[in-house]
């Protein structure tokens, strides 16, 4: 094995035994193995190798490294759809730039080339392309399967069983152990209209949320958001979350809306749409919402407190605190 071989092996064992943020990390660690490297030698070896940056809500930005069908697959793809002459890739955070190379060389016939974000790639195509065609063919190359996030309805019926038992799963493993819905209480949330599903395009459940009003409407929750494990990672939670609080507002607009959650991609999300942390006590004091948390490991925790304090954040959205932007004329904006 050539000495630059053996220092890219040596560079592909470190970002797979760990998690390394930078290029100078990197360097530390090569140094450690006895291997010495510039930067720019070290930046060569990490694109030959195939390593990218990707983002994670909790550990931030890490070199990983993607093996070489990686972008080929549904895990790094998320959707692609057509809209003029220029056609968008989705992709997981991080994975853009690779993608947007690999859909090069594939030299698709009536694309001119790519531009790539971080999570996004543009595909510029010719005036004679064949949209349809290009769709098609990208869709074929990363075994994209697009994910419809809709208002649920009577006809996601036979969805009910399967949401159920997804829910509960999930707060399994979150170790809450909060409350198992029923189908039939799904299937209410249906026909209200106050549920948001997601859905692959064969008909496979993707994933769900829902709301609830408290407090004679004055507080509305959005409750149970969920993604099925196959999934996950595909950046369908926050379309879910986003669904859901548009129609929250739609249905309630001077409702306060609000959430309780341990989960750091949960609070992320809520901050980017105007949430804020409070505490317990700017919450609804309906007693029919907290007897939602009697199943949960921590609920003495809440009881003793007075419900009003928990290992959950308290996340809240109040719409006097976003009001319109006019112009000086007195027209909205």
């Amino acid at each position: 094995m050539s000495e630059k071989d053996n220092r890219k092996k040596v560079i592909a064992d470190i970002i797979n035994s760990r998690k390394v943020h930078t290029q100078d990390e990197l360097v530390k660690c090569l140094e450690d193995a006895g291997i010495v490297v510039t930067q720019a030698t070290l930046s060569r070896d990490i694109k030959e190798i195939g390593a990218v940056k990707i983002s994670d809500p909790v550990e931030g930005q890490y070199y990983s490294i993607r093996s070489p069908m990686a972008a080929r697959s549904h895990f790094t793809a998320v959707g692609a759809e057509v809209s003029g002459q220029i056609c968008v890739i989705r992709v997981k955070p991080g994975f853009a730039s690779p993608v947007a190379v690999e859909f090069d060389e594939a030299k698709v016939p009536g694309v001119m080339g790519t531009i790539a974000g971080d999570d996004t790639v543009l595909v510029l195509l010719r005036e004679d392309a064949d949209k349809q065609f290009v769709l098609d063919t990208i869709k074929a190359i990363y075994g994209i399967s697009n994910i419809d996030v809709r208002v649920a309805g009577k006809q996601d019926f036979k969805y009910a069983e399967a949401i159920c038992e997804e829910i509960f799963i999930s707060s399994q493993e979150r170790k809450t152990g909060i409350a198992r819905r029923t189908p039939e209480y799904i299937q209410e949330k249906m026909l209200a209209g106050k549920a948001v599903i997601a859905l692959s395009e064969s008909g496979e459940f993707a994933g769900f949320s829902y709301i609830e009003s408290w407090g004679e409407k004055s507080f509305v929750a959005n409750s149970g958001l969920i993604v099925a494990h196959k999934f996950r990672g595909l950046g369908i939670a926050r379309r879910i979350k986003e669904q859901t609080f548009n129609l929250s507002r739609r249905l309630f607009p001077d409702s306060k809306i609000f959430s309780i959650t341990t989960g750091a991609a949960v609070m992320k999300m809520n901050y980017e749409f105007g949430f804020r942390p409070v505490p317990f006590s700017e919450l609804t004091n309906d007693p029919e919402f907290w007897k939602g948390c009697e199943g949960c490991r921590h609920f003495d925790i809440l009881k003793s407190h007075n419900y009003n304090m928990c290992i959950c954040t308290g996340l809240l959205f109040d719409p006097n605190e976003h009001l319109s932007i006019h112009n000086h004329g007195g027209i909205q904006i």
